[in-house]
């Protein structure tokens, strides 16, 4: 089974616009690959798309993040509120299906509580200086933890009706 079985493409990429608009991250909906299949983005900040066009922040940040936490979700079958390695959130909520993973749906981009922004991280595997990564972030707004852990149970509720309403 794919995610595409369970929602349209297009159901998927109306609800990581609604992950945006509602709480300010870049909402994202991967296949079991771990890879974006709705072809639809949004950035939240102005770090992340500047950590993701160059490769070393995507396969040291983004990818490295992405799949610990998917693999915990996967292992436990409920959702992680976590954080990257630039240190801004990531919501992975697993899309389960008869015990095997299909997919995860989830947010990232903003700090999680009173959490900080690891800049001499992102200068290292991404090549962004820390003064350019302090630029960045000036208007990065922080997610209280009650409220990352709210939109992950959201979300696994909502997955769960569309699983139910699949059969």
């Amino acid at each position: 089974m794919q995610m595409t079985d369970i929602l349209s493409k297009e159901a998927w990429q109306a609800l990581e616009q609604e992950i945006f608009e509602r709480y300010g991250l870049n909402g994202r909906a991967y296949d079991v690959k771990g890879s974006v299949f709705t072809g639809h983005t949004t950035w939240c900040n102005r770090l992340c798309p500047a950590i993701r066009a160059r490769p070393g922040g995507v396969s040291a940040i983004c990818s490295v993040a992405n799949q610990a936490l998917a693999a915990e979700a996967q292992a436990t079958g409920l959702p992680v509120v976590g954080e990257c390695d630039a240190g801004l959130l990531k919501v992975c909520v697993p899309v389960m299906v008869d015990g095997q993973l299909v997919g995860i749906v989830g947010g990232c981009g903003r700090l999680l509580g009173e959490g900080e922004v690891d800049s001499f991280m992102i200068e290292k595997s991404a090549g962004i200086s820390e003064a350019e990564v302090a630029a960045l972030t000036s208007d990065l707004r922080p997610m209280p933890e009650a409220e990352a852990e709210a939109l992950a149970e959201e979300l696994r509720q909502r997955v769960e009706a569309a699983l139910a309403a699949k059969g």
